[in-house]
């Protein structure tokens, strides 16, 4: 005995099915997925796959997701790389009538600019000096304090395995993160901090991060994990 009922999505006709079937005297339960001809056992990745929107795949996806992100800060990055913040010139361009609201038409971080997505990464002075610090650990000294920049190096290095460069990736995320959560403690907590203690919130989230993964065991390896201060075989995989 079979039943089911369909969904109409656009031009597709996808249907849920399920069989009642009498075996052996038991009776025995069976759930199916049809997307137009296919048919297939359920599964909720093929629901997924049949009823998602697909877009053309952008070249900077493997800079925002990877194995080992941070996930809140992979998501801040997709934000920041779809243009989604609620940044103030944005919120300007809806309402104007917060142009008397000094919260609204000044950069907290800075006071010198409203908030957008190019002047927040990283192209504020409060920021910048963020960045000054941070791009030396991450080894990107020669690395302009501009986003357009910022991702361009990382484009060009983002299917490389290295620790090097997964940390790159990781305080870039960080640092990103790290800089809205500030610009929204003093929107919202009026508590402002200096941009040292921001870089060492910075440093602390990736040496957390590190500390919960495993590398290869290699001199270079070594030594970078030594430069974060994290020592001890249980980072390191040996092969056994």
């Amino acid at each position: 005995m079979v039943h089911g009922y369909g969904l109409k999505l656009g031009k597709t006709l996808i249907q849920f099915y399920y069989n009642l079937i009498i075996f052996s005297g038991m009776l025995m339960f069976r759930t199916g997925w049809k997307d137009g001809d296919d048919l297939s056992d359920y599964s909720s990745s093929g629901v997924w796959e049949s009823i998602r929107a697909r877009e053309p795949e952008v070249d900077w996806y493997n800079i925002v997701w990877f194995g080992q992100c941070i996930p809140r800060h992979a998501f801040f990055m997709w934000l920041i790389m779809r243009q989604k913040l609620m940044t103030q010139d944005k919120i300007l361009q809806w309402n104007h009538t917060r142009n008397n609201n000094m919260n609204m038409i000044c950069c907290l971080l800075c006071y010198e600019d409203i908030d957008s997505h190019h002047h927040l990464f990283f192209e504020c002075k409060f920021s910048a000096q963020i960045w000054d610090r941070v791009r030396i650990e991450a080894g990107m000294r020669n690395v302009d304090p501009k986003w357009s920049a910022i991702v361009d190096w990382l484009r060009h290095r983002a299917r490389s395995k290295s620790a090097a460069n997964l940390i790159c990736r990781l305080i870039v995320a960080a640092s990103a993160y790290a800089i809205w959560r500030e610009r929204n403690t003093r929107f919202f907590k009026n508590h402002a901090r200096p941009p040292e203690n921001v870089c060492d919130s910075i440093f602390d989230m990736v040496r957390y991060k590190l500390m919960g993964l495993k590398f290869k065991n290699t001199p270079k390896v070594r030594a970078l994990l030594d430069k974060w201060k994290i020592h001890g075989d249980s980072v390191v995989d040996d092969g056994g």
